[in-house]
């Protein structure tokens, strides 16, 4: 395998129209997201459409001191195979930090935690979205922002993404992370909020827009995101053992994602872990 350098990427066509792209490095540099690696990058016609997600496979932990991110990682293409394959080793050491204005605020502040009452309040009830999305794109326009700052690593993560014809194919092996405390995993299939905004799923459930809401779970086997206005779709297929939690947040300069992300809790961490992806183009 050839590790590219930091300044590099690479593209895995899916279609005429279609490619996934990795980045050695942390790019694009969207909003809150700037300094995190990021998974799998849907490419249409050329155009990146992920906005200020993660992308596809971008790893994700959570532990008792906070979640866990990405700031570093190796990435590798293997181009032994007849379609190549692209290895990327994400070092799971960052941690959300909430900043306002010039300084950032201190975990037991007032501040804090009213902003963590209406964080609740947005991700919670249908009959309180509205109401906490209008007051947290307020705060956001006077200088409220996530960042993400270098903590103790808890380990590496290793995803393997290849494309096989449409289908995004990611493997992610979990023996290098640090487990004890682990209490979740999470594996972000982001895209751009803004762009993907019809949801549907194998239940025959069927959303659009502010309805998607931020973070729900569901039983359904498989679950859609498409993009009228780009032309372009993916499916996510639940493996074994793990559940799909749809999102969407769209708050001006501050966040624009829209996933299908898988959540595994539980005192059992897998090992690893295989999924696919479907895309499809207009």
């Amino acid at each position: 395998m050839r590790q590219l350098r930091l300044g590099e990427q690479i593209d895995l066509v899916l279609s005429p129209e279609l490619a996934i792209r990795v980045y050695a490095n942390c790019r694009p540099h969207v909003l809150q997201t700037t300094r995190l690696q990021k998974g799998a990058i849907l490419v249409s016609n050329g155009r990146e459409l992920v906005e200020e997600g993660l992308g596809m496979g971008a790893p994700v932990c959570l532990y008792p001191d906070g979640a866990r991110f990405s700031l570093s990682a190796a990435t590798f293409v293997n181009e032994s195979e007849t379609s190549p394959s692209v290895v990327k080793i994400y070092s799971m050491n960052a941690i959300e930090s909430k900043r306002f204005r010039n300084g950032f605020m201190r975990p037991r502040s007032c501040a804090k935690c009213f902003l963590r009452i209406l964080e609740k309040a947005y991700r919670g009830a249908r009959s309180l979205h509205v109401g906490a999305a209008t007051m947290l794109g307020a705060v956001s326009m006077m200088g409220l922002r996530n960042e993400y700052v270098e903590s103790c690593s808890k380990g590496q993560i290793q995803v393997t993404y290849a494309a096989r014809k449409r289908d995004i194919r990611i493997n992610v092996n979990f023996e290098s992370l640090v487990t004890q405390g682990l209490r979740t995993l999470i594996l972000e299939n982001e895209q751009g909020g803004t762009l993907f905004t019809e949801y549907s799923d194998s239940s025959g459930g069927k959303l659009r827009g502010r309805k998607i809401e931020p973070w729900r779970a569901t039983s359904a086997e498989w679950a859609t995101l498409r993009s009228q206005q780009c032309g372009a779709g993916f499916r996510l297929h639940r493996p074994d053992g793990w559940r799909i939690v749809r999102g969407r947040e769209v708050v001006k300069n501050r966040i624009s994602w829209s996933g299908l992300n898988l959540v595994h809790d539980g005192i059992r961490i897998p090992k690893t872990v295989e999924y696919h992806i479907e895309t499809f183009g207009s």
